[in-house]
């Protein structure tokens, strides 16, 4: 039975579409049948599904709840329900099953077009009704993406909230947001969803969802100070989600609905009938969270100065210009607390900005608030400050006792607080960097070298890779310059340059094989909060026809005919990083007609068997498959096959294969590979693909001569109908076209805010094309790389330089300057 309260909180309406809903369940059981339920707050949803339980308790529906990583749909149900047991009997099956999450899908677009391929195997499986809860965002997806699928569904239904219970969603979610956010402070950035710790408490789709739904049905207006928190709620998302020229037109709005309350409220008092000695100033709640606005709109200025690595000095400017007035709202309501709170933010700005005097005056002021109000890590941070600032009047040895001094402080906070821990893990790799400076000015070379190689130990490069690039440089230096060792030096500054590719610092990699993609996380946010970022497609694969190949690759990957792909072409072309930083990537987190495919990169053949069975059981490790780690191709192949057996597609990826015929393996061991590889062709789920130069090609033909002498049937190459290099099996990679060279390069500096003329880039790829039209993929990184180092973005600077043989010819020279002055 529904209780008076139930009926008092939730509107006539709700009752009647849940009696509906109970109905329809009731008419499909037994039989397959979609139902779908639009409901956009959890907490109407956790009251509606206690009265579905109250009055279905003699019914037996299941309810499954969707994990984040859920790629299908159908397995999921299949796994909860254990319909792959033939011990389950029919009996035991549910009257019907509600299905609950798929809004917090990683992947949720890819999980509603697998559902529409699969559309026809949910009648085919469950012969009971299922019941979908959506929202409507989701529900709107689901007619776009999955109209097959949708189809199927006998019935639609809504529950809305009342009137009274959407507004004070919003008025609770405003207050707690704020109190959460003051209690956090500046250290980090904690995410709406992550500032929601009671269970009952809306994201921000519900709260957006609320002032539409209160507008759409009932008529009703919002409050400015309700406007304005919705407006701070939804930059917040935003802003979590990189989306910073979105986030600071909503902080704006915020601001602006904030001013506009508080004009409300003088106006109010002015015309008050309140004797004149009884003054009522604007109250302190409205003047914090203006605060705390002011501070989010130097969050945005100081994100978009980390995008901006060329030209940040003016984002800084703004970031700080709002931090400080953030800070006089906080002093003008006599919060010492919380100015201790929030000036961190600011300190780093004039850092930045290298405004040494600014710096040292914040800095001593934050550190006698720190030492009443703070923590001990943010003591610490404050002796990095000074240390710097020491450091910029060239008073090494101060510098040396400070940066000591808040090594030493975060090294006891973090044994004393787990709170503090968590702070100090980021900071503590900058004190040593700090140290490692001044102990190079006071000629401790070595003792720098080793607390920089600990630094890059504790740095964690995908939070903080400025830091990171930092450390290396600093490093790098030294090994070159002190130690004279060319070597470790030069690897240390490709790495460099591969990072800051990879995270968009850098436009052109150079000579480096490209790596995936990889996001510059917002430092600002929590890394606790942060989920891990899977590495994306590089840039260069996406913007190009090369992004054409990845798809065609994964195609053949689906299809059963193709069991193997050999890629070949000329050397430098970007077959290798085609693959790893193309195909690679592109698989990941991607289901293949319901299985989850795995990719396993070998390149390298000297010890094969070791180095393949490391890549699979790394591959192996974040599923459920308990494999058997000894290295022999029969413990291989039994673990690839196991994987094959469990809902997972294996792709092999022998790349750079001509290596396999450059190492000295006696014929023994060629066949003992040539063994693996077939039985590898020959097991269900299973596709290999190969990579390698177009002039060793006809290497492969041995595959098929030692095939046709092997009389007692060591292996067979049947499945590819002994034709290793048939027409069907080959892939060629080549050159890039002149469009595709321009939108290449369009693309990169777009991404690394490097602008170049367009007029600039017609010229170069002039330059760089041969008689068929075709850019050299390598040439066209050097010629880059070398015109971002000098800094050329117009076509006289071009021209001035001495053209693309002239950018060449310097960057080998910088190459050459590598190797050490007595080794050129």
């Amino acid at each position: 039975m529904i209780n008076d309260k139930q009926l008092h909180v939730y509107t006539k309406e709700n009752q009647h579409t849940l009696q509906r809903l109970i109905r329809a369940i009731a008419l499909s059981e037994g039989q397959f049948a979609l139902i779908l339920v639009r409901c956009n707050y959890e907490q109407l949803r956790e009251q509606m599904l206690e009265n579905i339980r109250s009055i279905t308790k003699d019914i037996n529906i299941r309810e499954i709840v969707l994990n984040p990583p859920t790629t299908s749909l159908h397995s999921t149900i299949v796994s909860e329900l254990f319909l792959d047991n033939p011990a389950v009997v029919t009996d035991s099956l549910p009257s019907a099953v509600m299905v609950f999450g798929i809004e917090s899908a990683i992947d949720l677009e890819n999980l509603l077009t697998g559902i529409n391929q699969a559309r026809d195997i949910y009648a085919a499986t469950f012969p009971f009704p299922v019941v979908l809860w959506l929202q409507d965002e989701v529900a709107s997806l689901l007619s776009r993406l999955a109209p097959d699928f949708k189809s199927w569904a006998t019935t639609t239904i809504k529950f809305e909230m009342a009137k009274a219970d959407l507004i004070a969603l919003i008025q609770q979610e405003e207050e707690s947001l704020f109190a959460k956010v003051l209690e956090a402070g500046a250290e980090t950035f904690l995410s709406n969803a992550s500032l929601n710790l009671d269970p009952k408490s809306q994201h921000r789709h519900e709260i957006e969802s609320a002032r539409n739904d209160l507008l759409r049905l009932y008529g009703f207006q919002l409050t400015p100070g309700l406007e304005a928190s919705l407006e701070f709620v939804l930059g917040r998302d935003k802003y979590a989600n990189d989306q910073i020229n979105g986030a600071l037109a909503n902080y704006q709005r915020s601001l602006a609905l904030w001013q506009q309350e508080m004009r409300i409220i003088t106006e109010w008092e002015s015309n008050s009938s309140l004797p004149v000695s009884s003054p009522h100033p604007i109250p302190p709640s409205s003047l914090l969270k203006q605060a705390i606005v002011l501070f989010h709109l130097g969050l945005c200025y100081h994100r978009m100065a980390d995008l901006h690595q060329n030209n940040n000095s003016s984002y800084c400017e703004h970031a700080l210009l709002w931090f400080k007035q953030c800070l006089e709202v906080l002093e003008e309501v006599q919060r010492e607390d919380l100015v201790a709170k929030f000036i961190l933010p600011a300190c780093e700005m004039l850092q930045r900005l290298q405004a040494w005097d600014d710096l040292k005056k914040l800095a001593q002021k934050s550190l006698l608030l720190h030492k009443t109000y703070g923590s001990s890590a943010q003591v610490a941070q404050n002796y990095g400050f000074l240390a710097n600032v020491a450091a910029s009047e060239s008073n090494w040895v101060l510098a040396h006792e400070l940066a000591n001094t808040a090594l030493s402080i975060s090294e006891e906070a973090t044994e004393v607080s787990l709170r503090d821990a968590l702070q100090t893990r980021g900071q503590e790799s900058w004190y040593l960097l700090l140290l490692a400076r001044t102990q190079r000015h006071l000629g401790e070379s070595e003792e720098a070298i080793n607390n920089l190689e600990w630094a890059r130990v504790v740095c964690e490069l995908q939070h903080q890779p400025s830091l990171y690039l930092e450390i290396l440089e600093e490093l790098r230096s030294l090994y070159f310059f002190e130690r004279h060792d060319y070597t470790e030096a030069f690897k240390l500054k490709q790495e460099k340059i591969q990072i800051e590719h990879q995270y968009g610092f850098r436009a052109f990699i150079g000579a480096s094989q490209l790596q995936p993609q990889r996001s510059k996380i917002n430092p600002a946010l929590d890394p606790q909060k942060i989920p891990f970022i899977p590495e994306g497609v590089a840039q260069e694969i996406s913007a190009s026809g090369r992004q054409q190949d990845v798809n065609r690759l994964i195609e053949r990957i689906t299809r059963a005919d193709y069991k193997l792909t050999v890629i070949y072409g000329p050397s430098g072309v970007g077959k290798s990083s085609t693959l790893k930083a193309g195909l690679v990537p592109a698989l990941k987190g991607k289901v293949i007609g319901e299985r989850i495919p795995i990719p396993i990169v070998l390149s390298v053949y000297t010890d094969w068997i070791t180095v393949l069975a490391s890549s699979i059981n790394q591959a192996l490790i974040h599923t459920e498959i308990s494999v058997n780690l000894n290295s022999t191709p029969t413990i291989l192949l039994e673990n690839i096959r196991l994987a094959a057996e469990r809902n997972y597609i294996i792709i092999l990826i022998l790349d750079q294969f001509e290596e396999f015929f450059f190492v000295s393996n006696p014929r023994t061991q060629r066949i003992e590979f040539y063994k693996f590889f077939s039985e590898c062709l020959n097991i269900s789920f299973v596709k290999i693909i190969l990579s390698l130069r177009e002039d060793y090609l006809h290497h492969l033909l041995e595959f098929e001569r030692l095939s046709q002498k092997n009389s007692i049937g060591l292996y067979d190459l049947g499945v590819i109908n002994k034709n290793i290099l048939d027409k069907d099996i080959r892939y060629y990679l080549g050159k890039f076209s002149s469009q595709d060279a321009k939108a290449i390069i369009h693309s990169l500096t777009q991404r690394s805010h490097y602008e170049l003329s367009d007029e600039l880039i017609n010229r170069l790829v002039q330059d760089l094309t041969g008689e068929l039209d075709e850019v050299h993929p390598i040439e066209l990184q050097i010629v880059g790389a070398q015109l971002q180092i000098e800094n050329i973005t117009t076509l006289g600077q071009y021209k001035l330089c001495g053209g693309s043989a002239k950018l060449v010819e310097r960057w080998l020279g910088e190459v050459i300057k590598d190797c050490g002055q007595e080794n050129e």
